[in-house]
């Protein structure tokens, strides 16, 4: 019912919502800041790839963390974005939960590995203990869905 950017209004909604007001999948650290100063959300929703990073992110989940605030990570990418944002949460102690939009699209969940076994048990994904984001590129299946003209080289 308001531009999501105004943390005023998005504020004054909250106040006359019954409905917790989960806001900021597009935002960084400085907009998540003044949505929290002014009382402009019940769950932050930080997406890794918008916040700027690992680091970013993380930055973002302490900040909410200070003021009680969970954090439900927005992720509308890959299986790899989906990594990356599962190692923030493993880490995050007022985590809540993830999006994921490509449980029923077979492909994009076989675009990364972990050695030789599937990224996704049912619904849940764990994370392993191998170095970086402890995963392998299947080179097949990004060479398959490369877009006319775009060119794949590692």
């Amino acid at each position: 019912p308001t531009p999501v950017v105004n943390p005023k209004a998005v504020a004054e909604v909250r106040q006359k919502s019954k409905i917790p007001i989960c806001v900021g999948e597009m935002f960084t650290t400085e907009q998540f800041r003044t949505f929290i100063n002014n009382d402009a959300c019940d769950i932050a929703h930080p997406d890794i790839l918008f916040a700027g990073g690992l680091h970013e992110t993380r930055k973002i989940a302490e900040l909410a963390n200070l003021h009680h605030i969970p954090v439900a990570l927005h992720n509308n990418s890959s299986s790899v974005g989906l990594l990356a944002a599962a190692h923030v949460a493993a880490i995050t102690p007022n985590f809540v939960g993830m999006e994921y939009h490509f449980l029923n699209s077979e492909w994009i969940g076989k675009i990364a590995y972990r050695g030789g076994k599937p990224l996704f048990n049912g619904n849940s994904l764990q994370i392993g203990d191998e170095p970086g984001l402890g995963f392998t590129l299947n080179e097949d299946i990004c060479r398959k869905h490369l877009a006319d003209g775009e060119e794949y080289f590692l």
